[in-house]
Parts: C-alpha cells; structure tokens; sequence
C-alpha cells in the first residue's frame, strides 16, 4: 500500500513558512531566507502530489516565488545595517483557483507552460550504467564551474554543451542527473527544464520564443539550473533556409541570445547549464554547434557498460540472472541502454507472466484475495534473453554508429 505523503508535505511547508515569516518579522533576512528555501523545495515535492495540473502548476509557482523571495532577501541582508526596510512576503496561498488563472492572462499562461517542464531529478550517476569518461568529463565541468576561482584569476567555465548520439543511449538521463548533481554540489535546489523542442513548437506555436525567455528568466531566477533542449536539431538543421518557418528563425534567435548569455554578462552569482540532445549533430548549423562549447558523444554502450546496464536492470531491481553475465553482453552488441531496458523489461514480464497466469481468476474473488496473493518468479536464463532479443532488434546500424565517430573526427 502506498502511503499519501501530500498532508506531511502541506504540514511541513507550512511550517517552514510560520518560521520564515516569524524570522522575517523580527528582522532577520539570512533565517528568513533559509525558511524560505526549505518551504519552495517541500512546495516542489508537494507539487509531485497535486490531483490537477492547474494545482500542480500553482505549487510549482508558489515553489519558484518563495525561492526568489530568498534571494532577494539576501541581496538585502547587507543592507539592513543601513536601515533598509524588508519587502513583504509572498502569501502561502497556493492553491489558486481556475478563474483566477484565467484572469492573470497571458503571462500566466507563459508561467503555467513553464511550470509544466519543471522537473526535480530523482535520477543519479548511480542510475547510469558504464560512460564513466563520460560522468566524470561532466562532473569536472560541473565542479570548475562553481569552484572558487584564485583571487584576479579569470578561469573560461562551460555552460553550454551538447550531447550527441544515437537514440537510446542516455542523454536525457545523463542530463536529469547533471541537474541533481547540482543540488548536491550547490547551496540551492537545481530545476531541471526538460524542454522537447519539437513539443514546443507544436504545443505553443507562435508563442515559442516568449516561453523559451520565461523559461530562460525562471532558470536565472532559480540558479543553479539545467535547462535540456531535446530534438535540438528540430530547431537548426537548415539556419536560413526557406524550409525553415518564421517561428523557427524565432525561437532559434532566442535560444542563440540566451546561449551567448546576453542577460548574465557581468554576474558570477548565476549558473544555468544548457544541454542540447541530438541524434543528428552533422545536421545542426555550424554557427550554431559553436555556442557549445562542449560537444559530448553519448555512444553505443561498449561491453563493460552494457554489463553495468544489464546489472542495474536486473539484479538491482532483485532478480536473479541463471546464467553467465559476459554471455548477455555478447547478445546485446549493437544495443543502445534503451533497447536493453526493454529487453529486460520483455524478459521479466513474460517470465512473471507465465508464472501468475491465475491472477485473473485472483482477481474475481475480491480486493482481499489479490491483495494477499504472491507473485511468483523464477530465475532468468539465457533462453529468455534470447526469445526477447528476437522480437528487439537494434534500431542504430554499425554504419550509422561509426557515422558518430566520422562526425566526431571532422570537429577536431
């Protein structure tokens, strides 16, 4: 049974809150400020728990304008000993009813598109099988980024960077634990902007470009964030041509203006992290591959990662594997990380499928007798993988996959 955490979060919140207006009262910004932190990432977590998007979306909101109010409570912290007056508090009020969304107009409807790609990351480095080059590339970039740099010594950071590869490989996944990995290095909760550009474009045409600058101007004001362009060569493949729309020339100008970091020249107290995903880099404009200063090739997993896929997906999620590990990692050469997950996915369905066929009947005499039953399951063989393995064929050929590595080449 699982357990309903919404009313802890409320409570706790509302806690964090009590404190955070108690310590603002009498004066103090720096507790305020803390208080005000802890009660947007318990708003957050609430928000996992919302019956309703539009309550979702207010919590979400309610999250990011408590956080703000934090960071302008210490922007004024050192101005108290002058006699500066604090600002009033946001209300806690969060949950706004669908009349009073639809009367705050378009720009809430910007918000409210914004808040829907607001994700807090459960994935870690643990998650992601094998690319260990490839985490710890990403972790050094992460650290010299926010690392203290020796006093009149400028250090060239990376904050844009482009993950390239064939489909299934780990991009996104890469990126979600980029993003928790802020929250662990940094003072702050990392948001993470799953952004699909296609989606965007399709779902908000004609206002794409403003949500890419509200999506942009929330990551600033929420620092330390990673914003994940997926699809990006959606966006580019054609720069100027007349296959490219109006809208595309848009939303691409935006992004390029944010990516060139026109409205953070000058303030080292912002980090946002763009990653860009694309299966198709050599589609992708020259112009445009040169804001990223990092280009990052996600691909095949190689033997040892795709033993390190295999072990997650399957002994760490508590099955027993009745047969030699190296015989499944010679089955699945070709094979992308998603592909492999759905092999083992196909693997234990089918064997838990076999073993419970009377759970139907289970379920004709009542919600006590299913509850009670025991699922059954057995260890999984070879000639499992092998009948999963033929319905499951690589989608990424050895040619398109030294396509990666030819790319890769060209750019050096």
């Amino acid at each position: 049974m699982s357990l309903d955490l919404g009313p802890k979060l409320k409570s706790a919140c509302d806690d964090s809150l009590h404190k955070a207006k108690m310590a603002w009262k009498a004066g103090d910004s720096e507790q305020a400020a803390q208080h005000f932190d802890a009660a947007a990432k318990l708003m957050l977590k609430w928000a996992e728990h919302a019956t309703s998007r539009s309550q979702e979306y207010a919590r979400k909101r309610k999250a990011i304008e408590y956080r703000e109010f934090a960071g302008r409570l210490r922007e004024l912290h050192n101005e108290q000993a002058a006699g500066a007056k604090l600002p009033a508090p946001p209300s806690s009020d969060e949950d706004v009813d669908a009349k009073q969304t639809e009367s705050v107009g378009n720009k809430s409807e910007l918000s409210n598109a914004v808040n829907s790609l607001i994700h807090v990351s459960p994935v870690t480095w643990d998650d992601i099988g094998g690319l260990e080059q490839t985490k710890r590339d990403i972790k050094y970039t992460l650290g010299l980024s926010l690392a203290t740099p020796p006093k009149g010594v400028k250090i060239a950071t990376f904050r844009n960077i482009m993950f390239y590869g064939p489909p299934g490989t780990g991009k996104t996944l890469i990126a979600a634990a980029t993003s928790n990995a802020l929250k662990v290095t940094s003072d702050g909760q990392a948001l993470f902007f799953n952004v699909k550009v296609s989606g965007v474009m399709s779902k908000y045409f004609g206002e794409s470009s403003k949500i890419i600058s509200e999506i942009y101007g929330t990551a600033r004001d929420n620092s330390p964030s990673v914003v994940f362009l997926d699809e990006f060569e959606s966006l580019t493949a054609s720069r100027g041509s007349d296959e490219q729309s109006g809208a595309e020339r848009r939303i691409l100008s935006t992004i390029l203006s944010e990516l060139d970091g026109l409205t953070e020249k000058g303030r080292t107290d912002i980090f946002v992290l763009t990653i860009a995903a694309t299966n198709r880099p050599w589609e992708i404009d020259n112009a445009v591959l040169s804001r990223f200063e990092k280009q990052i090739l996600i691909p095949l997993p190689d033997p040892i990662t795709r033993e390190a896929i295999l072990r997650i997906q399957t002994e760490k999620r508590g099955f027993v594997v009745d047969c030699d590990m190296a015989e499944l990692v010679k089955l699945t050469d070709g094979y992308s990380g998603r592909e492999i997950e759905r092999i083992v996915k196909q693997v234990t369905s089918t064997m838990i499928s076999e073993l419970n066929a009377d759970l139907p009947d289970i379920i004709d005499k009542g919600l006590a007798q299913a509850k009670n039953y025991q699922v059954k399951v057995r260890s999984l063989t070879l000639r499992d993988f092998q009948v999963a393995a033929e319905g499951i064929r690589p989608v990424t050929s050895p040619e398109e996959a030294a396509r990666y590595l030819d790319w890769r080449q060209d750019q050096d």
